[in-house]
């Protein structure tokens, strides 16, 4: 039996609506803000009713296990006939994406540009762990700080092959390293696994990259050989700085590698909750039906809870850069 609690409120008038919880959906997506909370509330005359109203900027928080899950602000509500209430709630994040500017960045890192964003908005800063990499430019104009990160980081990414994510955590917001953890959760058939498929496809494959300079110049070029003469010829090309040094090159070539040059590969998995598994967090997968026994990053995930059970749906994707130092 999973312990709950729901609150809701705001300053200091909170009220307890734990009694009234019929299911809870908890849910998020890598790349995507904010995660999101939906709960449904008995709401009859036979309970003593929830007074909730999306318009007066009410907070809620959900504990499970005696562990803070999520906080947020409640953005809708909706009743009727079904006599229950259900509210939907957003964590932090939502600010990131529902808040537009125009950017212009030089010679910046993504954790600087991240620190800014939060600053600009008023956001609290958990904590943000140091990207280094300096990104030469970034010129947005009408866009969200939460695309503008995702963009930082993605420069990152390309030019050391390592990720970030952004997450936020009892009203702070992070940014932290993606990489396996010290322990990780153990997904398999005999404790926890109720349905598993697995997907491969070459849609979004390439077998070949050119890198060139804004003035057309072809500075590297890379031919995965064997996917090649297997599948055919599918080119990329990406955009390279002219100072760029050859371990710069280098490391984007190996980005490219991991990222694009293979079959791609993802699981969709249901089974048994856990709490503690999350969007931008790693799995073990244990499968030897499929002879899969590796790590796997957390794309997606869906808790859902009832009086009766807690369950999870999982989109897992291949993890290829985990072990890269620093």
């Amino acid at each position: 039996m999973v312990d709950i609690k729901f609150v809701a409120g705001r300053d200091s008038q909170w009220k307890d609506y734990s009694d009234l919880v019929k299911q809870v959906s908890l849910s998020g997506r890598k790349g995507s803000a904010p995660r999101v909370l939906q709960v449904v509330l008995l709401d009859s005359e036979q309970h003593d009713r929830a007074e909730i109203y999306c318009g007066d900027g009410i907070t809620c928080v959900f504990s499970a296990d005696g562990k803070e899950r999520f906080r947020g602000l409640i953005m809708s509500d909706d009743s009727g006939s079904s006599k229950t209430l259900t509210i939907k709630a957003y964590d932090e994040c939502i600010y990131l994406a529902n808040n537009r500017e125009s950017f212009s960045f030089k010679k910046k890192t993504a954790s600087y540009i991240f620190k800014y964003c939060l600053k600009k908005l008023g956001l609290k800063l958990g904590s943000a762990v140091d990207t280094k990499y300096v990104i030469p430019e970034i010129k947005e104009t009408r866009t969200t700080f939460w695309d503008v990160i995702q963009e930082a980081l993605e420069k990152t990414y390309k030019a050391t092959g390592r990720r970030y994510y952004v997450y936020a955590d009892m009203g702070k917001i992070y940014l932290k390293r993606r990489k396996e953890q010290a322990e990780l959760p153990v997904l398999e058939l005999n404790t926890n696994t109720e349905d598993y498929s697995r997907s491969r496809s070459i849609y979004d494959s390439r077998t070949r990259i050119k890198l060139t300079t804004s003035k057309g110049k072809t500075k590297k070029s890379y031919t995965n050989k064997i996917l090649e003469k297997k599948i055919g010829r599918f080119q990329e090309m990406e955009s390279v700085d002219e100072d760029a040094s050859a371990a710069d090159i280098k490391q984007q070539i190996n980005t490219f590698k991991e990222e694009k040059a293979l079959v791609k590969r993802s699981m969709k998995w249901i089974g048994t909750g856990n709490w503690d598994i999350v969007a931008g967090g790693c799995v073990y997968v244990n499968i030897p039906y499929l002879n899969e026994k590796r790590v796997m990053y957390v794309d997606e995930d869906k808790h859902t809870w009832t009086k009766r059970r807690h369950s999870m749906k999982l989109t897992l994707n291949y993890a290829s850069d985990i072990d890269k130092a620093g």
